[in-house]
């Protein structure tokens, strides 16, 4: 529970930091997604995109063996969020205490994620991973790079000479 809740609040701090490479993070999932995929991709907040850009690379780090649909589900794997209107205060309290019926859709983005997927249609690996469904190592390492919380912030890239 500790490390859950750790998790959760260095992203309740991720999501107030200010988005600084919107045009770098489009640039990267557009390589790898669809463009059905990508029009999913762009109808979440900009600081899910962002995050879902640091799961990715993360990803792709740790499991170098990953096809294209498995990319795509890291950057995809938050996109039912994009379907509940809760601002960073509801997304947190929804985590803890569904309150609302919002809150409750909230708490079931996977399913919602894999279902606008379905709509595409896109690939059945995709869908799998997106919905949670999956529990093999491509799978695991797909959950890991989603629970590190790293804050990207104007200065790095500036550091990392971007």
């Amino acid at each position: 529970m500790a490390a859950r809740l750790s998790h959760l609040v260095s992203r309740f701090r991720e999501m107030g930091v200010p988005v600084v490479d919107e045009e770098g993070d489009s640039a990267f999932a557009a390589v790898v997604l669809t463009p059905s995929e990508m029009s999913l991709w762009s109808s979440m907040d900009p600081r899910d995109r962002r995050h879902s850009v640091d799961v990715s690379r993360r990803f792709v780090a740790s499991c170098p063996g990953a096809k294209r649909e498995e990319v795509a589900a890291a950057l995809l794997h938050d996109v039912g969020k994009a379907a509940v209107s809760l601002g960073r205060i509801g997304r947190s309290i929804a985590t803890f205490v569904p309150l609302t019926s919002q809150m409750r859709r909230y708490r079931d983005h996977e399913r919602i994620g894999a279902d606008m997927l379905r709509a595409l249609p896109a690939d059945p690996r995709t869908i799998e991973l997106v919905s949670g469904a999956a529990s093999d190592t491509v799978a695991k390492f797909l959950r890991a790079a989603d629970e590190v919380v790293e804050v990207r912030r104007a200065t790095d890239r500036r550091d990392n000479g971007q």
